[in-house]
């Protein structure tokens, strides 16, 4: 479910769970935070690169998530996403071929780097089944893109392209189609020899400097998303959304 491959002092992380795009079920978020935890506690790892194959990530995983109640989404504190990502203190750079939607729109939102393959999608497309993001996609999408096209993205749900993601500060760097893995791994290469406890206090640095007040942002993000599951809203699109996937066949 996570593909591991260590090279010297970079450790690759691949989403593998093809026959679901890579859709953020629990057991894969476990899979991944506890790879996370490994690599984060090994001195001899630097940075980290998070991958997805054959597609970065297609969201939550929507079947998993229609039985949940509002009580259950409270009582876990659900957010659909893996959150250990952004408490990572070393550089994590994602590349991304294919798109990252939904929960794989928050993944790239918590790391560092991002890189993006000309052809790869973008959004947020929750608001299209009733609910909004769960792990920080609003707060994070704000700071990173300012409030005119975190509105535009998040109340539309538009998915954009590589271009756009790159303009507006979504994404770091764009790359040609096929190449975003090879270009993240020659960066987290070029960070892994620069001297490490500079790197941790530089992140560290630069995510205070934008995250002024995001711990109260997400408190009441994820609140407003435990209430979808009671609206009814929300439901109602992911019966519609598993029901065009069934007719897709």
């Amino acid at each position: 479910m996570i593909g591991v491959n260590k090279t010297e002092a970079v450790a690759e992380l691949m989403l593998n769970r093809p026959e679901a795009r890579n859709a953020l079920s629990r057991q894969l978020i476990a899979a991944l935070s506890r790879e996370l935890d490994r690599f984060e506690a090994a001195p001899d790892t630097r940075a980290i690169v998070v991958t997805g194959k054959p597609v970065f990530c297609a969201g939550a995983d929507i079947a998993e998530m229609s039985g949940i109640t509002v009580l259950q989404a409270l009582a876990e504190d659900f957010s659909g996403c893996c959150e250990r990502l952004a408490r990572c203190t070393k550089p994590v750079i994602a590349a991304v071929e294919g798109y990252a939607i939904g929960g794989g729109c928050e993944l790239i939102e918590m790391c560092d780097i991002v890189v993006a393959a000309e052809d790869a999608r973008f959004g947020h497309p929750e608001i299209t089944l009733g609910t909004l993001s769960g792990a920080g996609g609003t707060q994070r999408l704000a700071r990173a893109v300012g409030r005119a096209k975190a509105m535009d993205l998040v109340l539309t749900g538009r998915l954009i392209g590589a271009a756009e993601a790159e303009r507006i500060g979504l994404v770091s760097r764009v790359v040609p189609a096929g190449a975003a893995r090879a270009a993240a791994l020659d960066i987290a290469r070029d960070l892994a020899r620069q001297p490490p406890l500079a790197v941790r206090l530089a992140k560290e640095a630069v995510d205070r400097a934008v995250g002024f007040g995001l711990e109260d942002g997400l408190r009441l993000e994820r609140r407003l998303f435990h209430l979808t599951f009671a609206t009814g809203e929300f439901h109602r699109g992911m019966d519609d959304f598993l029901q065009r996937r069934a007719g897709r066949g």
